[in-house]
């Protein structure tokens, strides 16, 4: 009798053990299956939405580079060659240099030195290359002297490059004003990190100088940056320090020497004042005409961004389309 009851409670617990044992397995089935659906319905949607994100990831990145484009950028740096003279005797080296280098001068020309010295300079200097004008000191009454230079030029029928060599601290928007008044379109501005060249809200044209008056000027890293930045520079060179021994023409030379090298390897060009007035004169224009480009196209790729994502949206809540 017992041995009976032991059997049948035996029977019945192999029964619950195999039902149990049925369950589990019925349940991890229904899981997987459950899960593999899931899988599955997820990998139609994506693949759904695929070509649609896609086409978004493309719209982000092309809104991207719209706006990178509406700034202006030169295609390639620029030097200007300038030598402020000091003395008529100053302009054989100069020419010699233009010769071998082969670029055009531009005559820097301190508007406070003495008007002999000034007309004798003018008079000797080829009529090909720039005149630009500059004052060693700024106070108020440069600007008679400045305009004294022009009548001068004038009356020689010679223009000046319109761009004034301004220099350091003498760089405030009273002095700009000034300089507008008397008709310059533009003036040279030092940044002291990378090179700017551009135009201004009032419309002035400015770019970098580089004044050479000491042998430990740094040309190297100057030229780098430039290249870097693609802008434009004036580099100066100082013929009274050169007069007075801080500066030698063989230091002069090394300079011109590193500049040849930098445009023989394509990383800059030798230019003329008149041309990178003209370049830049034309950034005003070129970007008004550019920013209403690119308001229409983001305009138009960000309803589009805007119709993608709403579809991306009702693709994975389930509202295929």
């Amino acid at each position: 009798m017992y041995e009976r009851r032991s059997r049948v409670i035996g029977i019945i617990c192999v029964v619950i053990c195999a039902l149990l044992a049925g369950i589990l397995v019925y349940m991890v089935y229904t899981n997987n299956r459950n899960r593999q659906a899931q899988s599955e319905a997820m990998t139609a949607l994506q693949e759904e939405a695929r070509p649609y994100e896609v086409e978004l990831q493309n719209l982000k990145s092309e809104l991207a580079s719209l706006e990178d484009s509406v700034s202006y950028t030169s295609e390639e740096a620029e030097i200007m060659v300038g030598f402020v003279v000091s003395d008529v005797s100053d302009l054989s080296f100069i020419e010699e240099q233009a010769a071998d280098y082969g670029f055009s001068p531009v005559i820097i020309i301190d508007c406070t030195m003495d008007m002999d010295v000034i007309e004798e300079i003018l008079e000797t200097a080829d009529e090909s290359w720039e005149i630009m004008l500059y004052a060693s000191d700024f106070p108020e009454e440069v600007n008679d002297s400045i305009l004294s230079v022009i009548s001068c030029l004038e009356s020689m029928n010679r223009e000046h490059c319109g761009v004034f060599f301004l220099r350091g601290d003498y760089s405030t928007d009273s002095n700009i004003q000034l300089l507008a008044d008397d008709g310059f379109i533009g003036y040279t501005d030092y940044n002291s990190e990378t090179p700017k060249a551009g135009q201004a809200e009032d419309g002035s044209v400015y770019f970098d100088y580089s004044y050479v008056n000491s042998t430990g000027t740094m040309m190297s890293s100057r030229v780098s940056a430039l290249y870097s930045s693609k802008s434009s520079i004036l580099v100066a060179i100082s013929m009274a320090s050169i007069n007075f021994g801080t500066l030698t023409e063989a230091d002069a030379v090394n300079i011109l020497d590193s500049l040849q090298t930098y445009t023989e390897n394509d990383d800059c060009s030798f230019s003329t004042v008149a041309a990178v007035v003209e370049e830049y004169s034309a950034v005003n224009e070129l970007e008004t005409e550019r920013q209403a480009d690119y308001e229409k196209q983001t305009a138009e790729i960000q309803a589009r961004i805007d119709e993608l994502e709403e579809i991306i949206d009702e693709i994975y809540a389930g509202k295929q389309k």
